[in-house]
C-alpha cells in the first residue's frame, strides 16, 4: 500500500505549514541547497518509513507528496512532472541505513560530481530545494550504499520533510473559565496620595469617559462600562518612600482602607471592578487580575487594558518559533511571547487603544456565528474590516478548525492601526486552544496566540519587532500545521478605512 503525505493534496498530514507565493516567479532559475540539519522546515511534514509499509519502487516517475521505499541499489534515478507549475519543489530522504548521496537538478539529469545541486550529508537524511524550476521535468539521482531508506519530492514546498515526528504541545488540563458572565462592567474607583506625593491626574473624568466610548465601540454596542469617583481621595500618612520596596506591604495597605469604606477589594459585587489609583510606588507597573486594578499610569489606554486583565483576560501574546517556523514544537518557556500580539489592546496595543483581536472579543460574548462563521467547506470568503467603530459590516472574521481538531484558528482583517497598516493588505491569524494551560478560575481558560506570517524576517530586532509584519498578505499561502487546510489572501476592496473594506480568502479544506 502507497503512503502518501501530500502537500497538493494531504492525505495524512503530521505536522505542516508552508508559504508559496501566486506573483509571476522570475524567468532565471534559481536553486538551493540546504544542509539537512542547517534547513529549518517551513513544511514540517513527516517522511514516513515508507519501507515499514511497502516494497521497493521499481518505477521512475514520481508524484508529487507520494514517498516511496527506494531499491538497495547503488544508483537510482527518478523524475517528476509538473515542476514548472510550482515556485519551488522539495526533495527529502531520511530512514534506513547507510550513506547516500542526493543530486537534482530542473530540466536535464544531474551531475554526480558536484556541478549540480547536491547534499551529500553522512548517512539517509538529504534535503534540496529548487525553486523556480522552467522546465516541466525534474530528474533526481541517489548514489551510495542504503538500505530501506525513503524519499519524497513535495511541488510547492520551500524546505524538506523532518524525519521524526513533531508532536502538537499535549493539551494541560485548564482550570480557566469559560467566558465573561455580564454585558456590563462597573469600576469602582479609590484614589490615593502620600503623605510626601500627591496623585495629580486632572483628566481622569476625560481618560475613564474614553474608556466608556472605547468599550461600547469594540462590543458593537453590546457592552456597557460605568465608573464611580465619589469616594474621596484616601490620604496615606506616611512618605511614599516607606512602601517603594514593598509590593506586598503597600497591597495590603490600599485594600484595607478600601474594605473601611465598605467595599470587599476581593468580592466587590457582580461584574464590578475595584481600580486603586496612585503615584506610582516604587517602580511597580500598573497591573491587574480579577477584580481589581492597580493603577499608577494615568491614561486612558492603561486603564482599558488593566480592565481586560481584571475582566479576565491574560496578555493577548504570540508564537515565537524561530526563523521560518510559524508553530514550533510546543516548548513554552521558548515559544510563548509575552504582549506578542502588537496590533491588539491586550497586546502592545494599549497606548494608541488598539481594537481587541477577535478571539478576546469573544470571550465576552460580543461576537455571534453570523459574524464570525466557523467554516466547513472549500471556497472563497470575503470578510471585513471589523475594527472601524461601532457599526460593522457581517462577516467580520472566519474561524478553521485545526487537522487535529484541537485548535481554532481565528482570521480578521485589521485596517485601522496608524503603525502597522500592511495588515490592510494581509489577514491575522491568532490560534485558540493552543498553551491551553491556565491555572487560576478568575481567567478565561485560553489565550490569544498571533501567528507570524512572516517569521524571522525582523530578526534580530527589538524584541517584538519580528511581529510587526505578522499579517498573510495577498497571494501568499499558509498551511494549518496540522494539515486541515490551506489560505490564501487574494484581492482587497470596498472603501479603506471604514467598515465596508473587505479582503477576499481563498480556503482549501484538506
Amino acid at each position: 500500500m502507497r503512503t502518501v503525505n501530500r502537500i497538493g493534496n494531504i492525505v495524512s498530514l503530521l505536522a505542516t505549514f508552508y508559504l508559496t507565493s501566486s506573483q509571476a516567479i522570475d524567468d532565471v532559475e534559481k536553486v538551493s541547497v540546504f544542509d539537512a540539519e542547517q534547513s529549518t522546515m517551513a513544511t514540517q511534514l513527516e517522511l514516513a518509513d515508507t519501507c515499514k509499509q511497502e516494497g521497493p519502487f521499481s518505477g521512475q516517475n514520481l508524484a508529487n507528496g507520494d514517498s516511496i521505499c527506494m531499491a538497495n541499489s547503488s544508483v537510482r534515478y527518478y523524475s517528476i512532472a509538473n515542476s514548472d507549475k510550482y515556485p519551488s519543489l522539495a526533495i527529502s530522504t531520511a530512514h534506513g541505513t547507510g550513506d547516500l548521496s542526493l543530486y537534482a537538478q530542473n530540466g536535464h539529469w544531474p551531475s554526480t560530481t558536484g556541478a549540480d545541486p547536491s547534499s551529500t550529508r553522512v548517512g539517509n537524511q538529504e534535503c534540496i530545494v529548487l525553486t523556480n524550476p522552467s522546465t516541466y521535468w525534474s530528474y533526481i539521482a541517489v548514489t551510495g550504499n542504503s538500505t530501506n531508506a525513503s524519499l519524497v519530492v513535495d511541488l510547492g514546498a520551500t524546505s524538506c520533510r523532518s524525519s521524526t515526528t513533531t508532536p502538537p504541545p499535549p493539551p494541560p488540563p485548564s482550570k480557566g473559565n469559560d467566558g465573561y458572565k455580564y454585558n456590563y462592567a462597573k469600576i469602582k474607583v479609590f484614589r490615593f496620595e502620600f503623605s510626601d506625593t500627591r496623585l495629580t491626574w486632572p483628566d481622569m473624568t476625560q481618560a475613564l469617559e474614553d474608556v466608556v466610548n472605547y468599550y461600547d465601540e469594540q462590543s458593537y454596542g453590546k457592552f456597557s462600562v460605568s465608573y464611580d469617583i465619589s469616594a474621596p481621595i484616601i490620604r496615606i500618612n506616611q512618605p511614599k518612600s516607606t512602601f517603594d520596596n514593598d509590593f506586598h506591604g503597600w497591597t495590603k495597605v490600599w485594600k484595607s482602607k478600601v474594605s473601611e469604606l465598605g467595599t470587599n477589594p476581593d468580592n466587590p459585587g457582580a461584574g464590578t471592578v475595584v481600580m486603586m489609583v496612585a503615584p506610582q510606588v516604587g517602580n511597580f507597573n500598573s497591573s491587574a487580575a480579577p477584580p481589581s486594578i492597580s493603577l499608577y499610569h494615568h491614561t486612558a489606554g492603561v486603564v482599558a487594558h488593566e480592565l481586560g486583565h481584571a475582566l479576565g483576560l491574560r496578555h493577548a501574546k504570540a508564537l515565537e518559533a524561530g526563523p521560518d517556523k510559524v508553530i514550533g514544537v510546543g516548548d513554552y518557556d521558548k515559544e510563548s511571547l509575552n504582549y506578542g500580539n502588537v496590533y491588539s489592546m491586550m497586546g502592545m496595543g494599549a497606548h494608541s487603544l488598539e481594537a481587541y483581536n477577535l478571539l478576546y472579543k469573544s470571550y465576552f460574548g460580543w461576537l455571534n456565528d453570523n459574524e464570525v462563521p466557523t467554516i466547513n467547506s472549500s471556497g472563497t470568503y470575503r470578510i471585513y474590516a471589523f475594527d472601524q467603530g461601532r457599526a460593522i459590516k457581517a462577516p467580520i472574521g472566519l474561524k478553521l478548525k485545526s487537522g487535529n481538531g484541537q485548535y481554532t484558528y481565528w482570521l480578521e482583517y485589521r485596517t485601522s492601526h496608524k503603525r502597522y497598516t500592511g495588515t490592510k493588505n494581509g489577514v491575522l491569524i491568532n490560534l485558540e486552544g493552543y498553551f491551553e494551560n491556565e491555572q487560576d478560575s478568575r481567567f478565561w481558560k485560553t489565550t490569544s496566540y498571533l501567528l507570524d506570517m512572516t517569521p524571522g524576517s525582523k530578526t534580530p530586532g527589538w524584541w517584538g519587532d519580528d511581529q510587526t509584519d505578522s499579517e498573510l498578505v495577498l497571494g501568499k499561502s499558509y498551511t494549518d500545521h496540522w494539515g486541515g487546510f490551506t489560505i490564501t489572501p487574494i484581492q482587497i476592496g470596498g472603501t479603506p478605512d471604514s467598515p465596508n473594506a473587505w479582503i477576499d480568502v481563498k480556503v482549501t479544506l484538506r
